[in-house]
């Protein structure tokens, strides 16, 4: 684990932050410690978590921002990040690299910082 994990009322989820079948995001039973879950994304979650009733948000080093659920660790969503972006005032922007802060949830949107 590298940086922030995040926990609803039941489990813990923690980013793994090595490539191959250890990388992902690990889900920890709050009061036995017992690994409920692993989801193994193809690169490595570098980036604090994020998590919404029903849902954690993780994102990859490969820029891939994941929505898994928080019930057994299937991808409900996926998005990736590493492409070019016009910006709200037209300046050119490039996604990628998530390996800083994590993403925020706020009024009914998802803020993903990338790049």
């Amino acid at each position: 684990m590298m940086w922030g994990s995040a926990a609803d009322d039941k489990l813990a989820y923690f980013p793994v932050t090595r490539g191959g079948p250890a990388a992902g995001l690990a889900a920890l039973n709050l009061s036995s410690g017992e690994q409920v879950w692993r989801a193994d994304p193809p690169a490595s979650a570098a980036a604090p978590a994020t998590v919404i009733p029903g849902v954690i948000f993780s994102g990859a080093t490969n820029g891939t921002m994941y929505a898994y659920s928080t019930a057994d660790g299937h991808v409900l969503w996926q998005y990736d990040t590493a492409k070019e972006f016009t910006t709200v005032n037209g300046v050119p922007a490039k996604g990628g690299n998530m390996g800083s802060s994590g993403p925020v949830v706020a009024g009914g949107m998802l803020f993903v910082p990338s790049g």
